[in-house]
């Protein structure tokens, strides 16, 4: 048998990388194995994963600090380029894209989720008891402290890959020193809590309509624009009568989960 070329086992190697960050076998923040390490399970020189390792770093998916190691940074280069994109739009513009993203992934998972995709998002609901900051508004070392579990699988269980890809790039851009100070979140962590809850409940009975409703109220104050009197701008203006009809649909959603 002929020996593997030097462009063959850079391209192994390459989806080898790219294969344990895209299935989250190495988290966003996780710190991947050391170079010798690597060399040996992969079955190549470390001069090779050297250099696939800066090719991630260059699309923004891995990031080395000396002395520390190799960090995963972006589970999808979408979320570099997204970025730089991003650049050229306002707060509020980026925030509006976010939602519609969210609804639209939470109405997916509707329809594409499995018996695994609702056991692990039952899970992350109660690993994340009692969080009231989104992991968007942490910086820094922060930003790695805590990862969204619900809202990450909530995107898996759409099974759509590029929603899930623009999600984490539009996330990349609200951490931007650019917007620090100017996001909060405005929900207690019961309040998130039960969110999460109505949004479950939707996805497992199917109900695509039941599902919007809720994760539309739910991303209503999970992120905001807070003015210089630290005051939350809301995300959209409502009526006193459009406002009764959401809450409405809240307390319908609140007494089913009570009632199961």
């Amino acid at each position: 048998m002929a020996a593997a070329t030097g462009s063959e086992r850079a391209r192994k190697t390459l989806a080898y990388l790219r294969r344990h960050i895209t299935t989250g076998t190495w988290p966003v923040g996780s710190r991947i194995p050391i170079e010798p390490e690597l060399a040996e399970q992969i079955g190549v020189g470390r001069s090779t994963v050297r250099e696939a390792v800066r090719s991630l770093a260059s699309i923004g998916m891995l990031e080395t600090l000396p002395g520390r190691g190799t960090f995963v940074r972006s589970a999808a280069p979408t979320s570099t380029l997204l970025n730089q994109f991003l650049n050229d739009f306002t707060l509020e513009e980026i925030l509006s894209y976010r939602r519609a993203l969210e609804i639209e992934a939470a109405q997916q998972a509707s329809i594409h989720r499995s018996e695994e995709d609702l056991a692990a998002l039952e899970q992350a609901i109660r690993d994340e008891q009692g969080c009231t900051r989104c992991p968007v508004l942490l910086s820094g070392a922060e930003a790695t402290a805590f990862d969204s579990r619900f809202h990450r699988l909530l995107f898996d269980s759409a099974k759509n890959r590029l929603l899930a890809a623009l999600y984490a790039g539009t996330n990349d851009q609200l951490r931007s020193p650019a917007h620090r100070g100017r996001l909060a979140n405005v929900a207690s962590a019961k309040e998130v809590e039960l969110d999460h809850k109505r949004i479950l409940d939707a996805i497992r009975r199917r109900d695509f309509i039941d599902t919007v409703h809720a994760m539309a109220d739910h991303v209503d104050h999970d992120v905001v624009i807070v003015n210089d009197q630290h005051e939350a701008v809301p995300a959209l203006a409502r009526s006193p009568e459009q406002q009764q009809r959401i809450d409405v649909v809240r307390e319908a959603g609140e007494q089913r989960l009570t009632s199961v």
